[in-house]
């Protein structure tokens, strides 16, 4: 089962094109956010970067792609919502994962164990990254 983008954010960025049409449907989580202090940020802190995606129904997995330009290693905490309207707390999805810089890495979630209507993510980092970007995708099968 394929579906169509899913990002209701604008225009997809030229960097992840590819990967979304490929892959048949997902949605941006992250666009190339700066990070540069160890504090929690999400969808909540940064929305000019950091998005809440919806998640189609009749999803069976999906993935979060991960990838790390900094000069540090990040954690990144998958997290979902009920609505898009900030109405409730986030919760948490899986494990935090850990990502060393210059690295990407692909997390797989069933939907079955982590069934939720809006996905997106949580970054920080132990030291805080003096260069580079985060990228992240939502990939839907």
């Amino acid at each position: 089962m394929s579906y169509a983008k899913i990002n209701t954010l604008g225009p997809i960025p030229s960097w992840a094109a590819t990967a979304l049409t490929e892959s048949g449907g997902g949605a941006v989580l992250i666009n190339g956010y700066p990070l540069r202090d160890t504090g929690i940020h999400s969808y909540r802190t940064d929305p000019s970067y950091i998005y809440l995606v919806h998640v189609p129904r009749g999803a069976t997995s999906y993935a979060i792609w991960v990838y790390n330009t900094t000069n540090q290693t990040i954690n990144v905490q998958a997290i979902g919502n009920v609505t898009n309207d900030q109405t409730y707390p986030d919760y948490t999805i899986g494990s935090t994962y850990s990502d060393s810089t210059g690295t990407s890495d692909m997390y797989v979630l069933s939907a079955e164990s982590a069934l939720t209507p809006f996905a997106s993510v949580q970054i920080n980092a132990a030291t805080a990254p003096t260069s580079g970007v985060i990228y992240a995708l939502a990939i839907v099968e």
